[in-house]
């Protein structure tokens, strides 16, 4: 009985990531199409009816739409509901494997990247970071990009742009051009783990 528990436990958190990864996913897909269109979140509100609030929630990844809220989407950026879920969502059902995806260790095993995800001509790509500790400030291992949104899982990650310093804790998130960025540091006692997800510049 304890054995299937643990199982159950296990399965729940799972899903509960995976949940997370497609939610930041979609409301990066929806910032992506907004910025193609020119279009400010105050302005797409007013299209849309959707308030700038919910907007922002979306975007950043902190809630899930409802079907009604994305078909009203839908109709404003002029995309299809199907296109703005990537084939992340689209090829489903698909299982990654914890062992999946091109990964790179740090010289001193302080830090680990995984890509799991890369759309066509790397426009959007997934990428799994974990920092026991230290920084890491060279990022040509990863697909380019021009925008860099992190999403934090577990842990503490102090972000170092030109401008700011940041230190998101979890479900907390970030959006910055990749040139703004310096380095990512764990400074803490536990270790770190976030989703880098990176878009290249609309054209």
């Amino acid at each position: 009985m304890e054995t299937e528990i643990e199982s159950f436990s296990a399965t729940t958190e799972n899903e509960r990531n995976v949940d997370e990864v497609l939610t930041v996913v979609l409301g990066e897909t929806l910032k992506r199409r907004r910025l193609e269109l020119g279009l400010s979140m105050e302005k797409l509100s007013q299209l849309s009816t959707v308030s700038r609030g919910m907007l922002g929630l979306i975007e950043s990844g902190k809630t899930t739409p409802s079907i009604g809220i994305l078909w009203k989407l839908s109709k404003s950026l002029r995309i299809p509901i199907g296109e703005m879920i990537p084939d992340l969502f689209a090829q489903s059902p698909r299982f990654i494997g914890a062992n999946e995806g091109k990964r790179w260790i740090s010289p001193k095993n302080t830090a680990e990247s995984r890509i799991f995800y890369q759309e066509e001509r790397d426009r959007l790509s997934i990428v799994e970071w974990k920092l026991t500790i230290g920084k890491v400030s060279q990022f040509n291992h990863l697909p380019s990009a021009f925008d860099i949104k992190i999403y934090q899982v577990i842990g503490k990650t102090k972000i170092k742009l030109k401008t700011k310093e940041l230190v998101l804790g979890p479900a907390d998130s970030a959006f910055f051009p990749i040139a703004e960025l310096e380095f990512v540091e764990n400074e803490f006692l536990e270790e770190s783990k976030f989703l880098w997800i990176a878009s290249k510049k609309a054209r």
